[in-house]
């Protein structure tokens, strides 16, 4: 689960589009800290969840400007290939190796990076009491017509 710090950097980059938005956050829930920082931020925030049988691949709320979540990364190449389908501005967050690979390729080309100089520890629990120490993979935001620059090297501010 993304920790807060994690959705800040995002925020900064929506303020410089507008306020008068609709983000959808298609893997989150209420609680997610994408749905509440946003909310926060005065956007209009439109959460779904598998869960709720809201399923990515088959949903899609109307009215909405942007998509921004951090995806299932075990289903990361179907992901980007439905945000290249969907043609809306995106930012979702993946491992970095997530760069690179043939079957995703086709669908990245026009895309966007945001990168941090720091690997986010993600929480292990929705609850978000646990933080999982040590991750093996740094993370970034791949974006789609959402960045004032098509890549970006940027501090996490972790406090």
């Amino acid at each position: 689960y993304t920790p807060a710090y994690a959705v800040k950097p995002i925020i900064k980059y929506l303020k410089m589009i507008g306020t008068n938005l609709t983000i959808w956050c298609p893997f989150d829930t209420e609680e997610s800290e994408y749905v509440k920082l946003f909310r926060e931020a005065g956007y209009k925030v439109i959460a779904s969840h598998i869960d709720e049988d809201k399923n990515f691949f088959y949903y899609e709320p109307e009215g909405y400007d942007y998509i921004i979540s951090n995806p299932p990364f075990s289903i990361k190449d179907d992901i980007i290939k439905r945000l290249w389908e969907l043609n809306k501005p995106y930012a979702i967050l993946l491992p970095i190796p997530s760069l690179q690979g043939q079957k995703r390729f086709p669908y990245m080309k026009d895309c966007q990076a945001l990168l941090f100089d720091k690997r986010i520890n993600y929480y292990t629990t929705p609850e978000r009491k646990e933080i999982q120490k040590g991750v093996s993979f740094g993370s970034f935001y791949l974006c789609r017509n959402f960045l004032p620059k098509d890549l970006i090297f940027e501090e996490l501010n972790v406090k």
